[in-house]
């Protein structure tokens, strides 16, 4: 068993990364889904060219927004590869969607009622109107797990104080002294808010905890704020600021109890934050460029605030025709951004982009397509497996007896151990019996240990078990022929290794392979064409395939499903052995061949999904088609009716490496 696969992989990307999750999502309710390349945008609801992400989960797999069909915004859900339009108060009624949970089950928002007037909403599912506090209107803002939502809601007096509702009853909140209030923003455990208050003298983000609502301040005195969303541990507030200087607003992050740090901007005079990841390291937003530019910005403390569509471009995405002018929501590790912008269409529309964890990088489609299309290798190593016991049948049958039968018994036993410098392993026991007319056939059972270098430092591990046999005719001269058949069955661990924006990450799975294969041999042997030399001209044939399960991935920042495939081996050989005797029981061989992979040969387009986010048919990796192959051995006497045989075979491919097989066997007669 040998790789004739390049390393690194050198893919040929077929189809490349094919319908995204949330893109396919679209398409089956026929909304027209685009994408830059490594880049998602969401599309539309049939019928519009219009659409916003307003939030994310946690996981970052189900996002919120807004489509616009007909002039009338209806909120909308992708998630689990489906787009649902979570409908509306009363029918045909216009919706807004604001928030999802962390777990990415309820969403709140807003919707038009009978009445005229707008009530917030909570998805369970359906829409379920949570009233107001007397007045006629409403809005929510965020929700938690357990379906505690806070908002906005106009009271008697027809002024708007923020609210949270308990999933029983809807609770004022109250202001910081002045008339109005909202609250945009919740913790997890939903005991802590924050959002926005008249003071009476100025807006300022206030933090409302076990029944007290307090001032943030401002990053200037007198100079107001707006506090949007607050970390899941509570710990960390984001929103926007008023500066010292009159018309700057800019974004801010504040550890609570400390005071208020200004993120910047990109250049111009505002910026305004609107999520933050759950630790609070992470925080999206959007700001102006000295040109007045909107952009979305992306912030952590090693690299401050970058814009979105600077840290895609760097990363090697090509996001020609897009402006990126907001990011609305951030995942719980700060790895999945969304937001809206203007497409290449010129339309307003969602987009997802997905960044490593902890830094500014990004896992691309075409980094996660040759991740896939190196796992072809594990389908090709195990039919090379099989093919390699098949050569080791052939071995024992055309190089390990120099006669039949010993003392009177046609029968012997062999044990092999087969070492591949790829590398794999087997160790195999079989038992051989002498036939009449030159004849001979054995059986053996093996155990075999795969192991397959995969692309970005991957690699597979994989260990079972085969059993096969063979019969032969191996005159000293004149016609031979063999015959072998073959089964394995492996299973293990895959690492799948990728970049994770500029740092290695592994994702890993088990599946379980099973295959079989058969080899056919025909020679002419010419005995004593020298002294003590016997050479034979031969030609073989050799069928492997094996089927590989489909299996998910358990752990690594970006796991995948993957599809179950086929990969199937035809292999001819043309070439010579030719044998020399030194003594009783004594011989050295060699064997030169051509071997050729036909056309039948081939493995399946690996197929599947990057959880989350899209997925993806990759071509299977570039192999040798031709290689030469040379064998040296030598057969010994080692005990009363015991022999050895050791053998190393060299693997010669052009443009590819060379590979080695070792091969160790004893030989005991009855």
């Amino acid at each position: 068993m040998f790789t004739t696969r390049k390393k690194p992989v050198a893919a040929r990307l077929r189809s490349g990364v094919s319908c995204g999750a949330l893109v396919c999502a679209l398409a089956v309710t026929g909304a027209a889904a685009a994408r830059a390349d490594d880049f998602l945008g969401l599309g539309f609801l049939p019928g519009s060219n219009s659409s916003q992400a307003t939030g994310l989960s946690a996981d970052g797999k189900t996002v919120v927004g807004n489509s616009t069909v007909g002039g009338v915004s209806r909120g909308v859900i992708w998630a689990t590869g489906t787009m649902i339009d979570v409908g509306s108060l009363i029918p045909g009624g216009a919706t807004i969607v604001n928030a999802v949970a962390p777990n990415g089950t309820l969403s709140v928002g807003s919707s038009l009622t009978a009445s005229g007037y707008s009530h917030a909403f909570v998805t369970i599912p359906g829409l379920v109107d949570l009233g107001t506090l007397g007045g006629n209107a409403s809005e929510a803002y965020a929700v938690t797990d357990n379906g505690i939502v806070v908002g906005r809601a106009q009271t008697g007096a027809g002024d708007y104080h923020a609210f949270l509702h308990d999933s029983i009853t809807m609770h004022d909140l109250g202001t910081l002294g002045g008339l109005t209030s909202a609250a945009y923003g919740i913790s997890a455990d939903g005991t802590i808010v924050v959002g926005s208050s008249d003071n009476g003298t100025t807006q300022d983000a206030f933090l409302w905890s076990g029944g007290t609502m307090t001032d943030l301040g401002s990053l200037a005195p007198g100079a107001g704020s707006s506090a949007t969303a607050i970390s899941a541990d509570g710990h960390v507030v984001v929103g926007g600021s008023g500066t010292a200087t009159p018309g700057e607003l800019h974004a801010f992050r504040l550890v609570v109890g400390g005071t208020m740090t200004d993120l910047g901007t990109l250049g111009g005079p505002i910026s305004f934050a609107t999520a933050v990841s759950a630790d609070g390291s992470v925080v999206v937003g959007v700001s102006n460029t000295p040109t007045v530019v909107a952009e979305a910005f992306r912030w952590t403390a090693a690299s401050g605030m970058k814009s979105v569509s600077g840290l895609l471009t760097a990363g090697g995405v090509n996001i020609t025709g897009w402006s990126l002018e907001l990011a609305s929501g951030v995942s719980a590790d700060g790895s999945v951004v969304v937001g809206s912008g203007t497409d290449p269409n010129g339309d307003t529309q969602a987009w997802l982009a997905r960044f490593s964890a902890g830094g500014t990088g990004l896992i691309t489609p075409g980094v996660v397509a040759q991740s896939f299309s190196g796992q072809a290798a594990i389908g090709e190593n195990d039919t090379r497996v099989i093919d390699g016991t098949l050569e080791t049948f052939t071995q024992v049958a055309t190089k390990d007896s120099n006669g039949q039968g010993k003392n009177g018994s046609p029968y012997s036993v062999f044990g092999y151990t087969t070492v591949d410098s790829d590398p794999a392993a087997a160790g195999l026991v079989g038992l051989k019996v002498a036939l009449p007319d030159s004849m001979v056939a054995g059986a053996a059972v093996a155990a075999n240990y795969v192991k397959t270098d995969l692309v970005y430092a991957g690699s597979s591990k994989m260990q079972g078990g085969s059993i096969g046999g063979f019969i032969a005719r191996v005159p000293t001269a004149g016609l031979q022929w063999l015959f072998g058949v073959d089964g394995l069955t492996v299973k293990g661990n895959i690492d799948r290794g990728y970049l994770n924006g500029s740092g290695q990450a592994y994702s890993t799975g088990s599946t379980t392979a099973n295959g079989w294969g058969a080899n056919a041999r025909i020679g002419w042997s010419f005995d004593n064409v020298m002294a003590n030399a016997r050479l034979t001209p031969f030609a073989s044939y050799s069928y492997s395939t094996i089927h590989v399960d489909g299996y998910t991935e358990t752990t690594g920042v970006f796991p995948a499903t993957f599809n179950a495939f086929n990969d199937t081996l035809q292999i001819a050989r043309f070439g010579a052995d030719l044998r020399y005797a030194f003594g009783p029981e004594k011989w050295i061989w060699g064997t030169l061949n051509e071997a050729h992979r036909l056309g039948g040969s081939k493995s399946d387009d690996i197929t599947g999904t990057l959880i989350g986010l899209f997925t993806v048919t990759a071509a299977p990796a570039s192999v040798a088609q031709d290689w030469a192959e040379a064998t040296a051995g030598i057969h010994l006497p080692v005990w009363a009716n015991g022999s050895l045989t050791a053998s190393v075979t060299a693997l010669i491919p052009a443009d590819y490496p060379t590979t080695y097989v070792g091969r160790l066997g004893i030989i005991q007669a009855f």
